[in-house]
């Protein structure tokens, strides 16, 4: 194997997946080592227990690894689908040890504080799950109070090390919003380092279902950075559902280099005003490059039909948003009620006008944005 060329090691060693297997090869010889290191170290995988973390600490603290890493992954679990458990939330898997969970966080914390010594980092992907691996190995589910603990020490952690460090994109996965005094840390992040934030929440209904509160459904804004001119791309996401907070506030946010803005299932206030998702599209008019919007809806004022048109949305738009070069809209935009047993639930009874005029209104918006760059339906 010493006396392979050089180039068919290079290609065996970039055929190569599995990052056990790229750490058997890198223990062959010192060739396949410096080869395999950028590879197998370009991205570290935190699972969720005590060990792993402790793990990602031993990288960081090594220079020749933690030069090469690039991203950072957390709990990352392959196909597997965000859902509560189905049963009485005070069951587990196995017995909830209250030691073992705060030291989990404590090895969390210790891990993502420790990031800005990664000086080629890039990117850092949180995902959340309402369960952990114990040392034992078992999966133990978590009760709401210590999976919410967990992601608020996880994210405060993450938000602290973006004081000093390099990365440039975060996306955050499977979050239950709290209420904003809770993410009293971001307010700290005076100059955030990052070009890309991907936001992606828990749906009102399961939420609601899982905790038995009414204190979450917290402001998709409390997660966001304060006003800076280096935010280009921004995501806003509850992939499972509709997602609406009474208490959504986004009018001091204001990103002047921002281009990119996606909303998936986002549920518009029936009034817009200065804190809301339709004002905080126009504060970036100047900026903005691209919108996409999936499954969004307008929120219908019970008992009768008291909502913001989606044609007047799309109007408004068209006449203000003069510097945008695609639209992404996927044709689902409706409206949405709160029912008291099912939550944000599908508003049926739109009137055939109403439906004509949002079709005709956003076809105009398309018109528009057609004629200054290019529309994707």
């Amino acid at each position: 194997m010493r006396d392979l060329p050089i180039e068919i090691i290079n290609a065996v060693v970039e055929n190569v997946s599995s990052t056990t297997d790229l750490l058997q090869l890198r223990s062959l010889n010192w060739t396949y080592r410096d080869l395999v290191t950028p590879i197998a170290f370009g991205k570290i995988h935190v699972k969720n227990s005590i060990q792993s973390a402790q793990n990602c600490q031993q990288v960081i603290g090594a220079a020749n690894l933690a030069t090469h890493v690039r991203e950072v992954v957390y709990d990352y679990r392959d196909g597997e689908c965000f859902h509560f458990p189905q049963d009485n939330p005070g069951k587990y898997l196995f017995p909830l040890d209250e030691l073992e969970v705060a030291e989990l966080e404590e090895a969390l914390i210790e891990a993502f504080c420790a990031i800005p010594a990664l000086p080629s980092l890039e990117h850092v992907v949180a995902n959340f799950w309402p369960s952990f691996v114990s040392q034992s190995g078992k999966e133990v589910r978590e009760s709401p109070f210590w999976f919410t603990n967990r992601q608020l020490t996880v994210i405060h952690a993450i938000y602290n090390s973006m004081k000093t460090s390099r990365m440039k994109s975060l996306s955050l996965n499977n979050v239950v919003m709290m209420p904003a005094s809770c993410y009293d840390f971001v307010s700290s992040l005076t100059n955030s380092p990052l070009s890309n934030l991907s936001l992606s929440v828990v749906p009102n209904a399961d939420i609601s279902a899982w905790s038995g509160s009414k204190d979450i459904n917290g402001s998709l804004g409390a997660l966001l950075p304060p006003s800076n001119v280096t935010l280009k791309s921004l995501v806003l996401r509850s992939p499972q559902g509709p997602y609406h907070s009474l208490t959504t506030q986004l009018s001091s946010l204001n990103y002047p280099s921002l281009e990119s803005l996606m909303l998936e299932n986002i549920v518009f206030d029936q009034t817009p005003s200065a804190v809301g998702i339709e004002e905080f599209v126009l504060r970036h008019k100047s900026s903005l490059r691209r919108l996409e919007l999936r499954s969004c809806a307008s929120y219908v004022g019970a008992p009768s039909f008291n909502a913001r048109p989606w044609s007047s949305i799309w109007q408004r738009w068209a006449a203000e948003l003069t510097g945008l070069r695609e639209l992404v809209v996927d044709g689902d935009s409706g409206y949405v009620v709160l029912d008291a047993e099912w939550g944000y639930v599908t508003y049926k009874l739109i009137s055939a006008m109403t439906v004509e005029s949002d079709s005709s209104s956003l076809q105009m918006f398309h018109d528009v944005v057609m004629a200054a760059g290019k529309v994707i339906a």
